[in-house]
């Protein structure tokens, strides 16, 4: 039984391939995504052959796509992103702030950015600053600050909280 096939692409595909690039993924994943989803075909001389007219097209609107990205790229250099969300005392919010979050943020301040076009740190849970690079191709990459503040009624708790540590630290000594 064959792990792998070779398939031909119809589309790009990130982390797999080109347009018109020959393949080889697993059984699964050819069998369950990408043949459905019209994705990629047997590569055949007669697909080869419509992929690459095809191709030619694509091709060009990428390469637009890739001037529109550049242009947004230097606008974002320098963008700041704040979000208030729920924390407890100690700063940890309930539930961590997302790439969706990020990208809905971005969209509304009018920059045409995807979740799957941002790269998080880590886990963002805790009231504070983070950097997070939104990356189009490895070579169109910029860094901006996402703030997380707490929410009134959460920073008024984590106010209480820091002034409750320190009255009992000159106390305990």
């Amino acid at each position: 039984m064959a792990n792998n096939v070779k398939l031909l692409l119809k589309e790009s595909i990130k982390h797999v391939g080109r347009v018109g690039d020959i393949v080889e993924v697993s059984a699964g994943y050819a069998r369950n995504y990408l043949v459905p989803k019209d994705l990629a075909v047997e590569p055949t001389p007669g697909n080869v052959k419509k992929v690459e007219e095809r191709k030619k097209e694509i091709e060009r609107i990428e390469k637009a796509r890739r001037g529109e990205q550049e242009k947004l790229i230097a606008k974002l250099k320098g963008v700041e992103v704040h979000l208030e969300r729920r924390a407890n005392e100690q700063g940890h919010l309930f539930g961590s702030v997302g790439a969706t979050d990020i990208a809905k943020q971005l969209q509304s301040q009018g920059f045409d950015v995807n979740p799957d076009d941002i790269n998080l740190p880590g886990k963002l849970d805790r009231v504070a600053d983070y950097a997070v690079v939104v990356s189009f191709a490895d070579d169109l990459e910029a860094e901006l600050k996402v703030w997380v503040h707490a929410d009134a009624e959460s920073k008024a708790a984590m106010d209480a909280f820091a002034k409750s540590k320190q009255a009992e630290t000159p106390a305990a000594e």
